[in-house]
């Protein structure tokens, strides 16, 4: 029998053999959220022109140097600049020009005087107080030079990086693409949603955590659908999948005489079976199947919850070109929880901020079954093996939730 893994082994074990994507040109619009391959530069200065930084006229401030509410300068109206064209003329001595916000600066003027701050009337605009050069006048260049960077390699595209990139004129980016995991559940007790369960039938449910664990970690999940305990049904679905990048199961990893990953895997090479210290989620498949990654993941939805935590998760993100760790909030426990002998226990937690602390507080028992309260946890607090912890204790806490655990949102009292 192999040696247990540490979590740290098998998950670096599953780093060191998982590709990075190949980068793909994407349209911007399906570009959110990836990794950006190569660096942008800016092919022109951003803004392209000198533009009007709030609706108002266009002077030469040479021209309203002496202007006072007792002596105010009266400037001749020449024209008007329109969003979207250039100006029609230079604006000469002695006149002014309309200009919006956004619009581009007419040549010869060099400011902006508000239109709250003028009186116009018969073609005329009469102004009250001098401006420097420069005033209300956004320069080109002003965000960005011709040739310098816009958006560097190694950025996850968030909303402010797509919008730099269109008004840059992108209208593709070189990114690593997202992942498609392709998702199977097995099992003969399985019943899809809507279908009235038998005795000793439970309604399918790992497949739409897992997809939305897959969506939260930035790829985009294909699931396959539900295979029986049959190893031959499990070799064929597995050998001939939908198009996609990994392939991952829950259920079926254990050494159970009915366990149809193990059968279906027996005198393969390519697909190991570990033991790994960890409770829930002792019981693990990594390799290559079809040519693209497999995770085999324990069929317990707390114990599929962990695995895909600290290695799917971790291994999605290496692929995508992102930061491979498992993300820890730092936490105060409230209460005591039981450490495991000789593995790394998690446990589900709520939590909750006492000022500046984050305070977790255990929601529900060890039993790796109990999807319910797991949906109540915000996380997974880890205890390590052989030491409990009781109140007052550090703890780190792997966060399960989209929302942010630092705000206390929770009414009722902890379950």
């Amino acid at each position: 029998m192999r040696p247990l893994l540490s979590v740290d082994e098998y998950r670096e074990r599953i780093l060191a053999a998982v590709p990075l994507t190949k980068p793909a040109d994407l349209p911007l619009d399906d570009a959110y959220g990836c990794v950006l391959a190569a660096s942008v530069a800016a092919p022109a200065a951003l803004p392209a022109f000198p533009s009007s930084a709030m609706d108002g006229f266009a002077v030469r401030s040479a021209d309203i140097a002496v202007a006072t509410k007792r002596l105010p300068i009266r400037l001749r109206v020449t024209g008007e600049v329109l969003m979207g064209a250039a100006p029609g003329s230079p604006v000469e001595q002695g006149c002014a020009v309309a200009v919006p916000t956004g619009g581009m600066m007419p040549a010869g003027a060099d400011t902006v005087v508000a239109f709250e701050g003028c009186r116009v009337e018969e073609g005329t605009v009469e102004i009250t107080a001098p401006q420097r050069p420069g005033r209300n006048v956004r320069p080109a260049g002003e965000d960005l030079l011709a040739g310098e960077v816009l958006v560097r390699e190694g950025r996850r595209l968030g909303p402010a990086d797509l919008g730099a990139l269109a008004a840059g004129g992108a209208s593709a980016v070189r990114v690593f693409p997202r992942l498609r995991v392709v998702i199977f559940s097995t099992g003969n007790e399985l019943v899809e949603g809507g279908r009235q369960t038998r005795p000793g039938q439970i309604h399918e449910s790992n497949s739409f955590m897992l997809r939305g664990l897959v969506r939260r970690a930035g790829a985009d999940p294909v699931y396959a659908g539900r295979i029986p305990d049959d190893a031959e049904a499990f070799l064929q679905a597995i050998s001939a999948p939908p198009e996609g990048d990994v392939l991952l199961c829950s259920g079926g990893v254990s050494a159970g005489k009915d366990d149809p990953v193990r059968r279906a895997f027996a005198g393969s090479d390519e697909v190991d079976f570990i033991q790994v210290r960890v409770q829930p989620g002792r019981p693990q498949a990594f390799g290559r199947w079809a040519g693209k990654p497999f995770f085999g993941l324990p069929g317990n939805p707390m114990a599929s919850l962990v695995s895909f935590e600290l290695f799917v998760r971790p291994a999605l993100h290496r692929m995508m070109g992102l930061p491979a760790e498992v993300a820890y909030l730092q936490a105060t426990l409230d209460g005591a929880l039981e450490a495991a002998a000789e593995a790394v226990r998690f446990v589900p937690v709520r939590l909750n901020r006492d000022g500046a602390r984050l305070v977790a507080r255990a929601n529900g028992d060890r039993r790796s079954n109990q999807l319910a309260r797991l949906a109540r946890a915000d996380g997974l607090a880890e205890v390590p093996p052989g030491r409990s912890l009781g109140t007052g204790a550090g703890i780190r806490v792997v966060s399960i939730r989209d929302d942010d655990p630092l705000h206390s949102r929770h009414s009722g009292p902890l379950v």
